[in-house]
């Protein structure tokens, strides 16, 4: 009996055959949608490869604001949501502002949402996958060892949708298989499994997918040769950075000794979500996270350092500036382990930009606004945060003063600005735009003359009627240094770029992590993996390393030497070296912190002061309520009248 594939299965493919591999884009046309039978998806090597893209066109996009929860349902950036057409459709906003519901959830990955609220039904992909599994055996005119990477790719994307469901509502149903369309009513109605059985089935599969990871031409490449056609495909350092970071998602305190979901059981009285600590997981996860950075390694991943080719040599201090920018945004680069498609960085990048001209005005820019909250989580020019510097005034920072001679490729000199925007480390200077600091991109003849932002009511980028800045800074990170905005187009230049899904900086931070976690108090083993990343950033030069660092500028001179304090400082500079990349989102709430950070107020300046007096002052933008029931979604009220076997998720009953 032939089984119509369904219409949205060929919408996904188009897609991700868009995104992924723009090469196949002359195959789009072959099958006529909507008629193709399962026969036919697996009759020929090129129907078959659409299915497979397929099931890559299910990845949600990590750059874009409608599809990637983790980009604004936290307290990293804010908005003028009432105002803004682009965010008002984003439903990321109700979610930050605590509306998320049972009757119709926003962002719904878990069955199909309505309209305008995002998601995508994660389980129709786990079907496909399971679909292409099914019948990979059937494909006729390919060589086997393609046949085995397909299978291998398709099985590591089946392990990453169940890790990312697994990332938002904690204990899901593990579809090793599809349902039988002559399964009984109550042999449909699946059930959620406890964590600890979530995440063995998805290493499982990762196992299964790696098994050959030794042999000289193992199912998963190593690297991807071909970028121009082949950016996106999964890799064996990349199916092995997912494993590594299941494993530590795992030992973490949200799902390795939880005692707010002790009582949250099956029908059978099995705990979901672990109450009893276990320490040898964090073990487990050191070495996965070790294997996984050794295959990266292989793989040719290293920090990223700037590579392009610019019409003038830039100072040192531009070009850690367009190292640590360019991180992010450059296409190809190194340090990226898995990145897919790069539509939804288009408008990322509008939306982080500032009003530079006057012709930018009508510009639907700069909404995507990082708060203050985050801004003061980066470190002093000494490396320590603001709040221990031994020589920072920390109590006197929202005072504004003329700029340093010394800020001049940040700031222009005399040019006046909040006190708190002096004496930043890099990453500061790199990752944000504010008000009368220097925004260097493509516009510029040379790293002296960069645009200036001029944030206050009334200048070039201040507040408007439509469109405006909320919080008084810029995600610059998120931009690409070429992207130039015309008076006849948003964009100008080749920017778009695969928004990172993991990158080996990660990895190293969350080696350190696990590192420290087994260990009694850390040792050189735990400083080497996070220090690679600081010196990337420019920090520590003159004093050998993070623990001396500490000692000579930190009033908490002793913090590096033992495990809480060490625990303390990974959590931050992995909250500074990947800010605005969707991590924090995840980290808070595996660290269990999310209470303690996303009860504060939404703090920025005060964006509709026409003067410096009035535009310098600490506003609170919103106050969030978090509560445990947040760490994990809701499903929707109707699945569960469809399905009696679910448990709704912990204190949304």
């Amino acid at each position: 009996m032939k089984k119509n594939i369904c219409k949205n299965r060929f919408t996904a493919f188009i897609i991700a055959a868009m995104c992924i591999l723009p090469s196949c884009a002359d195959y789009l046309d072959i099958v006529p949608d909507n008629v193709a039978t399962m026969e036919m998806a697996f009759s020929t090597r090129i129907n078959a490869e659409r299915f497979l893209f397929t099931c890559y066109g299910y990845v949600p996009q990590a750059g874009d604001l409608l599809a990637n929860p983790a980009l604004a349902t936290g307290d990293e950036v804010w908005n003028a949501a009432e105002r803004t057409f682009l965010y008002s459709n984003t439903a990321a906003i109700p979610i930050a502002m605590g509306n998320q519901n049972t009757n119709d959830p926003y962002m719904n990955y878990w069955s199909i949402g309505s309209d305008g609220r995002g998601g995508t039904n994660l389980f129709t992909a786990l079907r496909d996958c399971n679909i292409f599994l099914e019948n990979a055996h059937l494909i006729p005119d390919i060589e086997e060892s393609e046949r085995t990477r397909w299978i291998a790719e398709v099985k590591v994307l089946k392990a990453y949708f169940h890790y990312f469901l697994m990332q938002l509502y904690g204990p899901i149903p593990i579809i090793k298989e599809n349902i039988s369309t002559a399964a009984s009513p109550d042999e449909v109605k699946i059930v959620r499994e406890p964590v600890d059985k979530v995440v063995e089935y998805i290493v499982a599969l990762i196992d299964e997918a790696t098994a050959d990871k030794e042999v000289a031409y193992p199912a998963l490449p190593i690297s991807i040769l071909v970028r121009a056609t082949e950016l996106g495909r999964l890799t064996l350092p990349a199916a092995l950075a997912i494993k590594a970071k299941v494993l530590t998602l795992a030992a973490s305190p949200l799902f390795n000794g939880n005692p707010d979901f002790a009582s949250y059981k099956n029908a059978e009285g099995v705990n979901l979500i672990n109450p009893v600590e276990n320490p040898a997981k964090w073990e487990t996860a050191r070495d996965a996270l070790k294997e996984a950075i050794e295959y990266a390694h292989k793989g040719g991943h290293q920090l990223y350092t700037f590579d392009e080719r610019i019409s003038f040599t830039p100072s040192d201090t531009t070009f850690l500036e367009l190292t640590l920018r360019n991180t992010i945004t450059a296409r190809f680069n190194n340090e990226l382990i898995w990145g897919i498609g790069n539509n939804g960085t288009t408008n990322m990048q509008q939306v982080c930009s500032p009003v530079l001209t006057t012709f930018q005005l009508a510009r639907q820019i700069g909404m995507h606004n990082p708060t203050l909250n985050v801004v003061e989580q980066f470190y002093s020019n000494n490396g320590v945060p603001i709040e221990e510097d031994n020589t920072y005034d920390y109590d006197n920072r929202y005072q504004v003063d003329a700029a340093p001679v010394d800020h001049f490729y940040y700031i222009t000199p005399g040019l006046r600005t909040a006190s708190l925007n002096f004496y930043r480390e890099p990453r500061f200077y790199a990752y944000l735009g504010f008000d009368n600091g220097k925004w260097f991109n493509l516009e510029a003849a040379n790293d002296q003359n960069s645009l200036v932002v001029h944030n206050k009511a009334g200048e070039t980028g201040g507040r408007s009627e439509n469109y405006y800045n909320i919080t008084g800074y810029y995600a610059k990170k998120l931009v690409n240094y070429k992207l130039v905005l015309s008076a006849t187009t948003n964009t100008s230049g080749s920017v778009g770029y695969p928004f990172p899904i993991i990158r080996l900086a990660d990895l190293y931070l969350l080696y350190a992590e696990a590192l420290n976690e087994c260990k009694s108090a850390p040792d050189a083993d735990v400083y080497q993996y996070i220090q690679l990343v600081r010196d990337k950033a420019g920090l520590d030069e003159g004093t050998g390393g993070l623990v001396q660092t500490w000692a000579t500028h930190s009033t908490n001179s002793l913090k590096p030497t033992t495990k809480t304090g060490m625990r303390d400082i990974i959590h931050r500079e992995r909250l500074i070296e990947l800010a605005f990349e969707g991590q924090r989102f995840y980290d808070l709430r595996r660290w269990r912190l999310s209470s303690e950070y996303l009860n504060k107020p939404i703090r920025g300046w005060n964006v509709a002061g026409l003067t410096e007096a009035d535009y310098y002052q600490e506003t609170y933008l919103y106050f969030r309520k978090f509560t445990p029931k947040d760490y994990f979604w809701p499903i929707k009220t109707s699945d569960m009248y469809v399905n009696n076997k679910l448990i709704q998720s912990p204190y949304w009953d």
